[in-house]
């Protein structure tokens, strides 16, 4: 009988226990992993997540700040100082303890200090904090969260109310919160409530006796609620003692589990809740940009709410709100809303529409031919004409073109697409497809690509930087102010840097300013080598008009004060101290000079061609940088120290209108002396009828040498310009003709190039005096259009004004038509209050500058600085390197650990196997 084998006691529990051991263990190392990971990672990953968000890399640079220092000192302006107060709630590892929280809170903390606003969060940093803000909440409390949530945003807020009665109003946010536009204020915010709500509401609304029955209390209390949810993200209130009896009253009657509802039913706090709005209509608040409501947010809005998100889920939220922002920014300012047309006359109304249709029929005419290249010609090629890849539109349309291309260049930067754009929003607003197309035409290609020709200098500085200059002072559109910048660089490190001198060259090659690769080092490589070759083997663009060195001042003005840079006034700057240096007895300055010495060709100086925006500026720049009048609304000139050289260009100013203008620019009709004709010598010049505009706009200032004086000249020069216009059959006025004569027609220029000074002066001088004679000289001007110039693709000019039977039309629709002739056709007609003179300074080309309004709207230079830098608005979201190491550092220990517990676990079976009886292996 054979022996049954018996089995060791001792090896299956002792291999059991390794691996039961093995596993643990491994959890455990794999746990710890993670969780120090997580820890480790928490700011990569953030990072990773943030980095394209408006201003993150300032924002980065205080969450670097220790703890500390952020406690010690949250605010840069204290509580007992401040009329503004931001005040938050974050509460919770998600909020306060991560690198994300450390994001949410330092977000709120840059945008108190961009505004010098204080800030505080209910953590206590002081004792005295501490029995502020934690004051013990009643025992109901505990069984209603949200409650207990409202009670103590309430109570936080009532108790600061009290404490700092010199704060005016307070702002609170939630730390499930962040503000996406910080250069928008509380005091815009405030603003705009007031003019929506227009009224004041009475005491007793609001369920208060103060003791002044039958007295109007500004608002109490505003309550900016989320129309999604009922949870309240965000609360501005006015520190008032209403205000204050109000929250007092509800904190103290409420009952248990009530108070969400008790509080939100009180009548005075549902009339007083609004939806903050910006002009395009939509909401600034919203609480969730994730499943189902996620189209619900837009970059527009001012503050974004994120209540009962996790970690993950706001971390992504987050990162989409950066992506969306950086792609498609909200506004710097609220845009230009659109004319409120009920206080006008039906006639105005369908005059204002006559011209909105003219302004339709041109772009439409320029866009389908020159964008798109719809004009079914054989060669349509040459308006889509390509060079490196880049698109370039046509500069002009060529309306009667029946062979060929409808579309002609002569500066080589498509100048009636950037100088269209701001008329399109202004005509049409933001929404339109007319402004939407101009917009993405201009976002989507590169601005300085060209055919590889010289553009003139100051052309392209009056078209396309002031173009988008315009756009972007009516929209608040920052890729159109980062475009403008561009084009501005373009400007400086090409004609102004090969000019030995500090006058800028009349033509040069531009190059991209800003990115990098192949393109523009091709640029740049043969825009040196056309400037060495230019002048090593010619004297070509050697010489320049006193315009084309001295008209980039306001519109370089108008950059340095926007971004806070001073290079652009710098430069504009330097060219007016030196050809101020060489300016005659009557103001005059040398029209003609050499660029490569810096001299004057010439003593010769005039008001017309070669120098009229140089003289217009003079005027306008200091309307635009300096302060208001004493009344607060009227544009004033007076400069005082803060703009020594805009001072100077005022004096050089009132010297030429002094003593040129009226000596040797102005010519009074024989038989009739009211009617002064602008002239050149012996001859009347078209150019010359911006002058009376300029004229009365000085008048309209509130400093003006000799007002009553200038203003009638400015009148009869108007009336100059009209009587060339009614004595033509055609009803236009010709472009230079001799006065006084007693020939019919008379000689000289007799050609109409859709020219807008005549329009411009009688948008001036309609605005200035109200008077309707004006409106109804420039409604003689548009029939006369659309009689004379309106073809099927667009408009074009006539050969001789005094010819209205064999018309002859001029094949050309220049940019300035729609910049110009249209635009202050169609202001003319508009509400009075549309594009105010008292809110914008046009320039030469009529692109209007929103003026510094005294607030920190425009003046946050260091935000918009940030804004503009680096390719702001391009998406780049490389994943960092730190991330990917620790990837891969857990990957390897990952690996390791298996490789371990496969190596453990195989000894132990081989140890087992080798143990075992050999009758019972086999």
């Amino acid at each position: 009988m054979s022996k049954r084998p018996t089995a060791h006691p001792h090896h299956t529990p002792r291999t059991a226990t390794a691996i039961t051991l093995w596993i643990l263990a491994s959890v455990l190392l794999i746990a710890a992993i993670l969780s120090s990971l997580l820890l480790i990672l928490d700011k990569a990953w953030v990072h990773h997540s943030l980095s394209i968000y408006p201003n993150y890399q300032k924002l980065a640079a205080v969450t670097s700040t220790s703890q500390q220092q952020q406690q010690q000192q949250p605010s840069s302006t204290s509580l007992h100082t401040a009329k503004f107060a931001l005040v938050s709630l974050q509460e919770g590892f998600k909020y306060h303890g991560s690198s994300l929280g450390k994001f949410l809170r330092c977000n709120k903390l840059s945008y108190a200090n961009l505004h010098g606003y204080a800030y505080t969060d209910i953590f206590p940093n002081t004792k005295e904090d501490e029995e502020l803000l934690l004051t013990p909440l009643n025992p109901w409390m505990e069984s209603d969260e949200h409650g207990a949530m409202y009670y103590k945003k309430l109570r936080m807020l009532l108790l600061l109310m009290e404490k700092y009665d010199n704060l005016e109003w307070l702002l609170w946010v939630d730390g499930d919160a962040i503000v996406t536009q910080p250069h928008v204020s509380i005091e815009d915010r405030v603003e705009e409530f007031t003019k929506l709500h227009h009224i004041e509401k009475e005491s007793h609304t609001t369920g208060m006796n103060d003791g002044t029955r039958g007295v109007t209390h500004p608002l109490a209390l505003v309550w900016v609620k989320d129309s999604t949810m009922p949870n309240a993200g965000v609360m501005l209130i006015r520190n008032s003692p209403p205000a204050r009896e109000y929250i007092r009253k509800a904190l103290g009657t409420l009952e248990d589990g009530e108070l969400f509802r008790s509080f939100t039913d009180q009548a005075s706090l549902m009339e007083s809740t609004l939806l903050l709005q910006h002009g395009h209509g939509s909401t600034l608040l919203q609480s969730r940009v994730r499943g189902p409501t996620s189209g619900l947010w837009k970059p527009g809005h001012w503050i974004l709410h994120l209540p009962d998100h996790n970690y993950l889920e706001l971390l992504s939220s987050l990162q989409r709100v950066g992506k969306e922002l950086a792609t498609s920014p909200p506004p710097l300012f609220p845009p230009l809303g659109r004319p409120s047309m009920e206080s006008l006359s039906k006639a105005r109304r369908d005059r204002f529409e006559s011209v909105q249709g003219a302004i339709r029929h041109a772009w439409r005419g320029y866009a389908d031919v020159c964008l798109h290249g719809h004009d079914d010609s054989t060669a349509a090629a040459a308006n889509s004409k390509r060079f490196l890849g880049s698109h370039i539109p046509c500069d002009d349309l060529s309306p009667l073109a029946t062979s060929g291309s409808r579309g002609h260049d002569w500066l080589y930067h498509a100048a009636t697409l950037h100088d269209s754009i701001d008329t399109l929003a202004i005509a049409f607003g933001t929404d339109s497809s007319e402004y939407k197309e101009a917009l993405d035409m201009i976002l989507s290609r590169d601005l300085q690509a060209t055919a590889l020709r010289p553009t003139k200098t100051f052309e392209y500085s009056l078209r396309i930087v002031g173009g988008l200059l315009g756009a972007f002072s009516v929209t608040g559109d920052a890729r159109l102010l980062s475009r403008a910048r561009d084009a501005a660089d373009a400007l400086l490190q090409s004609p102004f840097a090969s000019s030995p001198t500090i006058l800028p060259r009349m033509f040069d090659v531009l190059y991209p300013p800003r990115g990098g690769g192949c393109t523009r080092t091709l640029y740049k490589i043969y825009s040196r080598m056309y400037q060495w070759g230019r002048d090593v083997f010619t004297s070509e663009h050697h010489y320049n008009s006193l315009a084309g060195v001295g008209s980039f001042s306001l519109e370089f003005y108008f950059l340095s004060d926007t971004l806070g840079l001073p290079e652009y006034r710098q430069v504009v700057d330097d060219i007016f101290k030196h050809v101020a240096k060489y300016q005659g007895r009557d103001g005059t300055v040398p029209n003609s000079w050499n660029v490569m010495t810096g001299e004057p060709t010439t003593t010769n100086g005039g008001l017309g061609s070669g120098s009229d925006s140089f003289v217009e500026y003079l005027l306008k720049v200091p309307l635009l940088v300096c302060g208001r009048g004493t009344g607060g609304d009227i544009p004033s000139t007076s400069c005082g120290q803060d703009h020594p050289v805009a001072h100077e260009m005022l004096d050089l100013y009132y010297k030429i209108v002094s003593s040129s203008l009226r000596s040797k620019h102005t010519i009074r009709k024989e038989g009739d002396v009211s009617i002064v004709y602008p002239a050149d010598g012996s001859s009347y010049h078209q150019l010359l009828c911006f002058l009376p505009g300029l004229v009365a706009l000085e008048t309209y200032t509130s400093t003006a040498v000799d007002g009553e004086s200038d203003f009638l000249l400015a009148e009869a020069m108007l009336q100059g310009c009209h009587d060339m216009y009614k004595k033509t059959p055609t009803g236009f006025g010709p472009e230079e003709v001799h006065i006084n004569q007693k020939s019919h027609p008379p000689l000289g220029d007799r050609q109409y190039l859709l020219r807008p000074e005549y329009v411009e002066s009688l948008f001036v001088l309609y605005r200035v005096t109200g008077r309707e004679e004006y409106q109804e000289m420039g409604w003689e001007v548009f029939e006369s259009l659309e009689h004379y110039c309106r073809t099927e693709w667009g408009y074009t000019g006539l050969k001789d004004v005094y010819d209205a039977i064999g018309v002859e039309r001029i094949d050309d629709m220049p940019s300035y038509f729609i910049a110009e002739t249209l635009k202050y056709l169609l202001l003319l007609f508009g509400p009075d209050d549309f594009l105010s003179l008292e809110e914008f300074v046009f320039t030469t080309e009529a692109h209007p500058m929103r003026r510094k309004q005294g607030k920190g709207t425009t003046t946050a230079h260091h935000y918009i600085q940030a804004e503009l830098s680096g390719g702001r608005f391009e998406v780049h979201n490389p994943l960092p390197w730190t991330i990917f190491g620790a990837f891969v550092l857990v990957t390897i220990v990952l690996r390791t650990i298996i490789f371990l517990l496969q190596k453990s676990v195989g000894a132990a079976t081989n140890h087992h196997q080798s143990n075992l009886p050999r009758h019972h292996m086999s």
